[in-house]
């Protein structure tokens, strides 16, 4: 049965925000990293809820995160949803949330997959290009946002977290416990991490999506070509190296690019390129990808493919970083 009292607080949200249209619908919940709900207006118009669920992932300053990075990348010149409301206090509704424009646009993963060869090359061209905006953009030290993209949440740097969170801990150590990898394989994950940790650290910051996947980036194609119109993950927005990235999006989870499309986005793509930093990352995003650690929105049968030949892969990495 339907919340009547989260129904009340929506219904509340939306007159608090100064719109007069009536609403029509409200759609059920959907849970991922927040609650979404979207609100059919009377107009014809859709709005998106994010309502906060879980405090680890939606606390005040995840919140206020994303709509710094909303700022940010329209300044940029990249369309995103507007930010009607938000509230990073639980005090009035008993939950934090923002109130949004719909995105517009089809996510990276559908567009890819309905178009043919030369067509997927234009898309990684213009991801190249969009991200090379993104990237553009410096700080003097790397880590999470803390409400703000001027202050710092946590003092240890990414990569250092990583080692512990992702490699000795977390995926790495799942990976290994599950049987998925050998005793020998979960050390040289780690031990490929650790060594190369001064490497990591004294590379510059940028700000960074973290997470540029095929279903948190949504793009158009018109008579123009293509266009990146938003993205989401917003709160996963903070200053890192730029290559973090580009490993993603060269080696994109769940989803799987020819050489000819990463050489579209490289061709593209106006920022320095390292790739013994992009080899790293890709270790580290495959390790987290195999856990499931990016929830991602695919069917069990695509996830459990991609999974078993991503494992043969990991072991490839490996010995590529060894042989370098």
């Amino acid at each position: 049965m339907e919340n009547n009292a989260n129904i009340r607080s929506i219904h509340e949200i939306v007159l608090s925000a100064d719109i007069k249209e009536g609403i029509v619908e409200i759609s059920p919940p959907h849970r991922w990293i927040m609650e979404l709900r979207k609100i059919k207006l009377s107009n014809g118009k859709t709005l998106l809820l994010k309502i906060g669920f879980n405090d680890e992932w939606s606390d005040a300053s995840a919140i206020l995160n994303q709509v710094a990075a909303t700022k940010m990348l329209c300044n940029i010149g990249m369309p995103q949803p507007k930010v009607i409301s938000y509230d990073s206090d639980k005090s009035t509704h008993g939950f934090r949330y923002l109130l949004t424009e719909v995105h517009q646009g089809e996510k990276l993963g559908d567009v890819f997959q309905r178009s043919n060869a030369e067509k997927r090359i234009k898309i990684f061209e213009t991801l190249g290009h969009t991200y090379s905006l993104i990237h553009s953009h410096k700080n003097s030290w790397s880590g999470v946002w803390d409400g703000s993209p001027n202050n710092k949440k946590y003092p240890i740097h990414p990569a250092r977290f990583y080692s512990g969170a992702e490699f000795h801990g977390g995926s790495g150590l799942l990976l290994y416990k599950s049987g998925k990898i050998s005793e020998s394989h979960f050390k040289a994950i780690c031990n490929i991490w650790d060594e190369n940790l001064p490497y990591l650290e004294q590379r510059s910051a940028s700000l960074v999506h973290i997470s540029p996947f095929p279903w948190s980036i949504y793009m158009a194609d018109d008579t123009t070509g293509y266009s990146v119109v938003g993205l989401t993950s917003l709160g996963d927005f903070m200053w890192w190296d730029a290559m973090s990235d580009v490993a993603h999006l060269l080696y994109p989870p769940f989803m799987d690019i020819t050489d000819e499309e990463r050489n579209g986005f490289l061709n593209h793509y106006n920022g320095e390129v390292d790739y013994k930093a992009i080899t790293l990352y890709k270790l580290l995003n495959r390790i987290c990808a195999l856990s499931n650690v990016y929830m991602a929105p695919v069917s069990p049968s695509t996830q459990n493919e991609w999974i078993a030949n991503e494992l043969v892969m990991l072991i490839t990495i490996i010995d590529e970083i060894n042989a370098s």
